[in-house]
């Protein structure tokens, strides 16, 4: 009996990522950009967003996170399919004049680089949008602080994948590493090359068992994730 079929064997390492990697549908909203323009986070499909949470009057934590972002955008040479969104969650201070001054802090201009948005809107939305994110905001009094107050409120850096879903959640002391490779590799993508594609078992007896291993390499830039294997 002439067999020319074959047996694919394959050995593969999956992208696991961190303990911060995860796979689910971000949760959408709607609201308004410093400078009056509305933003949906479905209006950024095909492109890697960068989800945080912030207020302009923030004098220590926020500063770090935006820092440390600032960072990572410029280590990745200002990628134009990325986009970072800041999201209010002191919407009665955070007018559109101080959002748009909070990344000026940074070096960060707003209004000529429209990958920066620090998005606002009523505190009744953005409680029910901070309460899917799992995060609380809460005020809290200091007259020590020049504002008078503080936001009491957990942290967050996501990241959002081309499709909407969230790949990556940390908290105030994410990884920058981690988030780099993860924005280099959402916006690479894979390319599969086999160093062959068909094998001739030749002439075996029935009820032989036969195998060939087939060897591939990724040479994209982006994680190769086989989610299936239909033979031919």
């Amino acid at each position: 009996m002439r067999n020319k079929a074959v047996v694919l064997f394959l050995s593969l390492v999956l992208f696991a990522g961190s303990a911060g990697a995860v796979e689910r549908k971000a949760v959408d909203f709607s609201l308004s950009n410093w400078d009056g323009a509305k933003a949906a986070l479905a209006d950024f499909k095909g492109k890697t967003a960068v989800l945080t949470f912030s207020y302009s009057n923030c004098s220590v934590r926020c500063p770090i996170i935006t820092g440390r972002l600032s960072s990572i955008d410029a280590a990745m040479g200002a990628p134009k399919d990325v986009v970072y969104l800041h999201i209010s969650v002191d919407p009665k201070a955070d007018t559109p004049e101080r959002r748009r001054k909070y990344f000026s802090l940074y070096g960060i201009d707003a209004s000529k680089d429209n990958r920066w948005l620090f998005l606002s809107g009523k505190e009744k939305q953005l409680s029910g949008l901070w309460s899917a994110y799992g995060v609380t905001a809460k005020k809290v009094k200091d007259r020590k602080l020049p504002e008078g107050y503080y936001i009491d409120y957990f942290q967050k850096v996501l990241v959002i994948d081309r499709d909407g879903l969230v790949r990556y959640e940390g908290g105030p002391d994410f990884s920058e590493d981690e988030v780099k490779t993860l924005i280099g590799n959402l916006a690479g993508k894979p390319s599969i090359r086999f160093s062959e594609t068909f094998f001739d078992f030749g002439f075996v007896k029935e009820g032989d068992v036969v195998s060939h291993d087939f060897e591939f390499t990724n040479e994209g830039s982006g994680t190769l994730v086989i989610k299936d294997l239909i033979p031919a």
